[in-house]
């Protein structure tokens, strides 16, 4: 009977995936990271627009009225304007490892 070793690497293992270059996948691993942050961010936004019945910029409006607070509100319009902006940036990111444009 003959036992067959296999040494195996990163660079082998990553070869058998299909990606002949390693930041290939590093970049295909990084672009599922960042797509599920999306996802997750849109999701909280669909809760929040759900939750106020409104927009973002209905919200802000609301948000910036003088002589009127609500904290709860308050703290979800903060909330809703962080997922917008992380959102933004995430798209950059995504561009860039596209090939698309640097940041």
């Amino acid at each position: 009977m003959t036992t067959t070793t296999t040494a195996y690497t990163s660079e082998k293992i990553i070869k058998s995936l299909g990606y002949d270059d390693p930041m290939d996948a590093a970049r295909q691993q990084a672009r599922m990271i960042l797509l599920g942050r999306r996802a997750r961010y849109e999701a909280e936004i669909h809760k929040l627009s759900k939750k106020w019945g409104t927009s973002l910029k209905e919200l802000r409006s609301q948000y910036e009225t003088v002589g009127e607070e609500s904290f709860r509100r308050d703290d979800d319009y903060l909330t809703w304007q962080w997922y917008e902006d992380a959102i933004k940036h995430i798209d950059k990111q995504l561009e860039v490892l596209a090939g698309k444009t640097q940041l």
